[in-house]
């Protein structure tokens, strides 16, 4: 949730991100990804120690992408440096 924590702690402390719509909409999209890997993992940590462990790993593997493919695995500050250039 590093991104979902960044962008949280930049709008607490500067308050809205002047951003374009499309620019919002994938910062959204980056939170709700980061949201659905959080809740997976504690999914798959509930059958630790048990033949469905790994259950989950092919769903976890295909939202790993689509966070990579919304952020390029820039750092949360390059990433918000990015959004808002393309905003402007």
């Amino acid at each position: 949730m590093k991104y979902t924590k960044y962008f949280g702690l930049i709008t607490k402390e500067q308050g809205l991100i002047n951003l374009t719509t499309v620019q919002f909409q994938r910062m959204m999209n980056i939170v709700h990804v980061e949201g659905v890997l959080l809740g997976l993992n504690k999914i798959k940590e509930t059958h630790n120690n048990t033949n469905q462990y790994f259950k989950y790993d092919m769903t976890i593997f295909k939202q790993d992408n689509i966070l990579t493919e919304l952020t390029g695995n820039l750092s949360p500050y390059l990433l918000l440096k990015e959004m808002c250039a393309l905003s402007n």
